[in-house]
């Protein structure tokens, strides 16, 4: 077997350089969120904060894979490696091999528009979907198609792959390999599959978000201190300070992460169970959703 390497370098640049980008922008929310009056400014500020540090997770997984991207040649099988992912592509199946150039025109992607980040999903009219997995532009990159779809690599040396490859390809195999996608565990886990888990792990979060998001927004109105509790004639009789009101969100959010993982660890063997703690997890965040507003209409 023979082994190409991609091109990384400047895939390894974009990718530092846009997480630094992300990390920089990320801290000056964070402080504006913490210098500016508590409103609702705060949760979009906090949100946005929150959402770019989701992309630099996202950015340094693919930085990753991106830069431990190489493609393995020999008589049975085209293995393409992106991080931990190992396509396996049976030369059986190959059809044939075209330069990038010739359907550059007409390809459509989806990407990042970072040097060296040409990874997803193009679609082409005649070739239909194609997987990249390149560190280089379309026009210098080589898709393999198959009988099952087509994938665009970019080895550092073009030349040599792709007389390695016509090599082997004449060669014909020697067995039997099974296309595959070989990745991490928990990337094929059936719960990213299923709409109805999905929902009911995003409502609860999505309404904890909600509940944040009124807190903020009625604080800026909240009198210097609020009541609390009220005695039998509706007198209020404990007070506290106006920062109570993000008490439900707190314990919201406390019990939001206790069921999203509860329900995680017994998805597999008890679904329905699971099910129900995250479905429950919604009914407590709307109670939660609320007391929050009834605490703060009952201080006007």
């Amino acid at each position: 077997m023979v082994v190409f390497t991609a091109p990384t370098r400047p895939a390894l640049i974009a990718g530092i350089a846009a997480m630094a980008a992300a990390c920089a922008v990320l801290f000056t929310l964070l402080a504006l969120a913490v210098a500016l009056p508590k409103s609702l400014l705060t949760f979009v500020l906090i949100t946005l904060a929150l959402g770019l540090a989701l992309f630099i997770g996202w950015a340094g997984w693919h930085t990753y894979a991106l830069t431990h991207t190489s493609y393995a040649i020999d008589r049975n099988a085209f293995v393409i490696r992106y991080g931990p992912i190992r396509q396996v592509i049976p030369m059986g199946e190959v059809q044939r091999v075209i330069a990038g150039s010739d359907i550059a025109p007409d390809m459509r992607l989806l990407r990042l528009p970072l040097p060296g980040w040409w990874i997803g999903r193009g679609e082409h009219p005649a070739l239909g979907k194609i997987d990249l997995f390149s560190t280089l532009p379309l026009e210098r990159q080589i898709i393999i198609v198959t009988q099952a779809g087509a994938y665009g690599v970019s080895p550092a040396s073009m030349e040599d792959f792709v007389e390695a490859f016509r090599v082997r390809f004449q060669m014909g195999p020697t067995q039997l390999v099974q296309p595959a996608r070989l990745q991490p565990a928990f990337m094929k886990w059936s719960i990213w599959k299923s709409p109805i888990t999905l929902g009911l792990i995003v409502a609860p979060i999505v309404l904890n978000a909600l509940v944040f998001a009124v807190s903020f927004a009625l604080f800026p109105s909240l009198p210097e201190q609020i009541a609390l509790h009220f005695d039998a004639s509706g007198a209020p009789d404990r007070f506290g300070s106006p920062a109570q009101i993000f008490g439900p969100g707190l314990i919201g959010l406390g019990l939001l992460i206790v069921n999203l993982a509860l329900g995680a660890v017994i998805y597999r063997g008890e679904r329905l169970a699971a099910y129900l703690i995250w479905g429950g997890s919604s009914g407590i965040q709307l109670a939660l959703l609320v007391a929050t507003l009834t605490l703060a209409f009952s201080q006007l």
